[in-house]
């Protein structure tokens, strides 16, 4: 008992000491704490079943429990039926960073499964123990089904979150005893973190926290081929928060890409998992891409590789790695990215040697503004420490392999620039290459955008900066010269010098900055657009943080507008992401080949039964034929669509011309659905004040000015050019900043022919500014579009006489004579034109154009404008070369021949714009050799509506097919008596 009784004693104090010691020493942080909730397990079957539970975060036991299942036709309880919790310290900011690279794991197991796996591997250890030879393991059926939950959010923002998974087979099971996606088991959680009060400082930093993920998916064309002998493993680094602001990560053993694996297209595995030899490691996001979406600076051909090199020179690693990224480390990752390249290194180790290679990863595309994910494929070279040391600023990840396997394949050596012969590292003369994917939480660089300044700030800016008269500076980066208006005038010269055939809209620029500089230096520069365009494309913060910013941005703006007006002008041809069928309908409306257009739209309403856009533009064609039908085809519009501003504008219009007082209801829709269109606010008061409703007029036009005066207005971009929907055959009417609101509102409603209401706009702009060339311009319209040419004629001569010689005017003149059969008349009011704009005016001035011009011309226009009719005005002009000289098909010389061949690729070139090109048909089936495509040319040029004629192919200098607009034929020769389709 003494004995007893001093042992006793002896362990109490010794426990009391090292309870103080303890309190001494190891000061405990406070902690946060994650706790876990199961709260239902749903099976395909009504029978409950019990299962273990196991649920692991790395490598700590949460909870393991038994919980019953539930079938499908049961409601979910909100009870927890197990629970389990986790401590962590939010200030160990290294450890943060670790767990970031670590999933929830959960495994679920039927609880009549486990004393059958626990035999049968106490069955397994007594065959080994009693057994020296190799005999095969038994191998253990087991129904484990498992899953992984990334809960990085609960670390840095979330309080709580709700999952629902699908609990996936952790081995891989048998055809037959494979389930559907539905009938796998399915695991409701719920996770709630408890923060420490204390730690309310570490939680702002994680709140703020960054995180970056590196994909690795794999090494093609390798060296040798994948062999099970080798060992394949790659490295890289991390940003960590520790001494030297970066970890190294690892990339266990790779392995060989499978039958079916894509890599564009899969689910990457947490590398953590697979390190710890995790059967089920695969993540739930799933990795897509285009093969050229990759960053290939190098030029690989990655289709190659891909699809076409043999699985075994391909090593797959198909995993990822994923750190936080806390307080000052995204901006030291942010300096090493500017400084330095990201290494890769990928080693093959062997029993008798190995390889190594490295990489450099260029990630500068992560620091442009708003950029955060970036996909590479990035060369493998021969490792070198002093390579490593300049291009990357650090030493080797890994130690090298000193000397290759004996079993080396034959050496192919490529020349350096320095004459050494190194060796490829790829299985042919190109290097290996591999594949790597690095995508932040959020861009390093927010995309910036200025805050928005309303008209009425910039009309008081205005007022101010006009009341002191002052020479102000231009000043900017390599500028030069510091006036204004020498800066502004050079910018205009500059814009001439773009490939353009006609600068009208240019030149009446300069001359409005020659009248005034501060207004239209302002309203014409679009600094604020230039800002965002700035910001968004280049890195400039020190540049904009200068004093001097609203003159740098001015001066900026200027540099955009050039940019934008040259990609608009000579930029890519997306001309062809239109519909084949509309584009060819648009075509034929402005050249005035009304049928044709006609047939079209009528094909095109066939196909697309449901798309109001196109019962609409058939509706505004067919105005010029049958108003009848014309009103059935806008009816089924507003029924598909009744809110569009364009339908509602040309239902009231029409319906202005029979009854105005029926019409008010869409113009009263038009002010309720559209209350911030200015120019559907003006057409409604000139509605209003024909029908003498003065106060009506009066209050719309006070709501217009105070919607401009807030800068609340919401003006839709109503396209009115080549191939737009309201795109029409004139050279259109200039329409300058400080114009008449008016002109605006007639030159739209000219375009959906509702003239009267263009009239009315008109008066009321004569009233308003008095006569300008714009106003004779859209009055003369107003009659040639009621078929009146004389009375056209009539105001564009007394618009001549009081402005002079303007272009727009010319040309409306010259197709007015053009419309009077008087040719002669219309060549010489083109030749007093000069430069038309619009395709139709720029076809039917060719014949005063000089022969040697010609060529040019319509060169330039098949480039910006093409279209069928213009491809057949240059296949005619070929013709007309062809039929140069003497000979027959046998004799032709090396120029006709050459010219009949011109010919034949324009015909071709006409029937990619319109399939139903009666005139490229027929030239086709006189000009093909063999029989059946003569007969298939025959056949379609009859089907366009177009007899072909027989015999010889005749060039366009003898041709008999005439209608004015179909600019096929020269004017000279133009026989409108006869009325053929296109």
């Amino acid at each position: 008992m003494k004995l007893r009784k001093k042992w006793i004693s002896q362990v109490s104090i010794r426990s009391t000491k090292s309870e103080i010691q303890a309190d001494k020493d190891n000061i405990i942080p406070p902690l946060d704490t994650i706790t876990v909730k199961v709260l239902s397990l749903r099976l395909n079957d009504n029978e409950p079943k019990h299962f273990a539970i196991k649920i692991t975060f790395s490598d700590q036991l949460i909870l393991s429990g038994i919980l019953k299942s539930i079938g499908r036709h049961d409601v979910d309880r909100q009870h927890v039926l197990v629970s389990g919790s986790m401590s962590y310290d939010p200030s160990d900011y290294e450890r943060m960073c670790l767990l970031a690279d670590c999933p929830l794991v959960v495994n679920i197991q039927p609880l009549k499964n486990v004393e059958a796996n626990s035999a049968v591997w106490s069955r397994n250890n007594l065959i080994r123990s009693s057994s020296n030879k190799s005999n095969p393991t038994v191998k253990t059926v087991s129904d484990v089904s498992c899953c992984n939950v990334d809960i990085l959010p609960m670390f840095i923002d979330k309080n709580t979150m709700c999952v629902r998974k699908r609990m996936e087979p952790m081995y891989k099971q048998s055809i037959l005893h494979k389930k559907s996606w539905d009938n796998l088991p399915l695991l409701t959680m719920e996770l709630v973190v408890s923060r420490n009060p204390l730690n309310a400082k570490h939680h702002e930093v994680l709140k703020e926290a960054n995180y970056m993920k590196l994909t690795l998916v794999g090494m093609y064309n390798t060296i040798i081929p994948f062999e099970d002998d080798f060992v394949y493993t790659a490295a890289s680094k991390m940003p960590l928060n520790n001494e030297t602001n970066v970890g190294l990560v690892i990339f266990n053993q790779g392995g060989r890409a499978t039958r079916r694996f894509r890599s564009t297209c899969f689910y990457p595995k947490w590398e953590t998992l697979r390190l710890g030899d995790e059967i089920f490691s695969r993540d739930d996001v799933k990795f897509t891409c285009q093969l050229s979406d990759l960053q290939n600076e190098d030029c690989i051909d990655l289709d190659h590789y891909e699809n076409r090199l043999p699985s075994y020179y391909k090593t797959i690693w198909r995993s990822f790695h994923r750190t936080l990224m806390l307080g000052n480390s995204s901006q030291w990752f942010l300096k090493q990215v500017k400084r330095y390249k990201w290494p890769l290194e990928v080693h093959i180790y062997g029993e008798n040697g190995g390889y190594s290679f490295m990489s450099y990863m260029d990630l500068s595309k992560l620091l442009y503004p708003g950029e955060y994910v970036i996909r590479m494929a990035v060369p493998l070279h021969w490792i070198n420490s002093d390579m490593m040391m300049e291009k990357c600023g650090c030493e080797l990840l890994l130690t090298p392999n000193d000397r290759p396997p004996t079993t080396a394949v034959a050496t192919r050596n490529t020349t350096t620039d320095a004459g050494i012969a190194v060796r490829s590292t790829g299985s042919d003369d190109n290097n290996a290459y591999a594949i790597v994917e690095i995508k932040l939480a959020k861009p390093l660089k927010k995309i910036v955008i200025p805050p928005y300044i309303s008209q009425a700030e910039i009309n008081n800016m205005l007022k101010s900066m006009e009341q002191c008269q002052q020479k102000r500076d231009c000043t900017g980066r390599g500028q030069l010269n510091r006036d204004w208006h020498t800066t502004a005038r050079g910018a205009a010269s500059s814009l001439r010098r773009v490939p353009y055939y006609g600068m009208i809209e240019f030149c009446a620029f300069n001359r409005q900055l020659s009248e005034t500089r501060t207004r239209v230096e302002l309203l014409t520069s679009f600094w604020q657009d230039a800002a965002i365009f700035v910001n968004n494309n280049f890195v400039v913060q020190e540049y904009l943080e200068s004093g001097d910013k609203f003159e740098e941005l001015l001066m900026m703006s200027h540099v955009c507008l050039m940019r934008e007006t040259c990609v608009s002008l000579t930029g890519a041809d997306d001309r062809q992401t239109l519909d084949p069928i509309l584009r060819a309908a648009r075509h034929a409306r402005h050249m005035q080949d009304t049928n044709h257009a006609m047939d079209l739209y009528l094909q095109l309403v066939a196909q697309k039964q449901n798309d109001a856009a196109c019962w609409r533009e058939l509706a505004i064609c067919m105005r010029d034929i049958d108003k009848e039908w014309a009103n059935v085809c806008v009816n089924k519009s507003i029924a598909l669509d009744p809110r569009h501003h364009l339908t509602l504008l040309l239902k009231g219009s029409m319906l202005f011309e029979d009854d105005p007082v029926a019409a008010e209801q869409f113009f009263v829709a038009l002010l309720a659905l559209h209350p911030f269109w200015p120019t559907g606010w003006i057409i409604t008061s000139v509605y209003y004040a024909n029908r003498e409703i003065f106060h009506m007029a009066d209050k719309i036009n006070e709501c217009i000015k105070k919607c401009r005066a807030e800068g609340v207005v919401k003006d839709y971009s109503v396209v009115r050019s080549w191939e737009q929907e309201l795109g029409d055959w004139w050279d259109h009417t200039p329409l300058l900043p400080g114009m008449s609101k008016y002109y605006d509102a007639a030159d739209l409603l000219l375009r959906i022919r509702s003239i009267p209401l263009a009239e009315i706009c008109l008066a009321h702009a004569l009233k308003e500014v008095g006569e300008t060339a714009a106003y004779f311009h859209l009055l003369a319209l107003c009659f040639r579009l009621r078929g009146q040419a004389d009375e056209a004629l009539c105001h564009i001569r007394l618009g001549i006489e009081k402005f002079g010689e303007i272009s727009y005017l010319r040309s409306l003149e010259a197709e007015c004579y053009h419309k009077k059969n008087d040719c002669k008349a219309a060549m010489t009011s083109f030749e007093k034109s000069g430069n038309c704009v619009g395709a139709y005016s720029i076809l039917l001035s060719m014949p005063s154009r000089e022969p040697l011009r010609v060529i040019s011309i319509l060169v330039d226009l098949v480039r910006r404008q093409p279209s069928a009719y213009a491809w057949m005005t240059l296949a005619d002009d070929w013709m007309a070369k062809a039929a140069v000289g003497e000979g027959g098909d046998a004799g032709l010389t090396e120029e006709q021949a050459s010219a009949r061949t011109c010919a034949i690729a324009c015909a071709v070139q006409a029937l990619k714009w319109d399939r139903l090109a009666g005139r490229a048909w027929a030239m086709l089936a006189n000009l093909v050799r063999p029989t059946a495509r003569r007969l298939h040319c025959i056949d379609m040029a009859t089907y366009c509506g177009l007899e072909p004629p027989e015999g010889k192919a005749e060039s366009s200098a003898k041709s008999e097919q005439s209608l004015c607009h179909y600019l096929g034929t020269a004017l000279k020769e133009c026989q409108c008596k006869q009325n053929l389709k296109f």
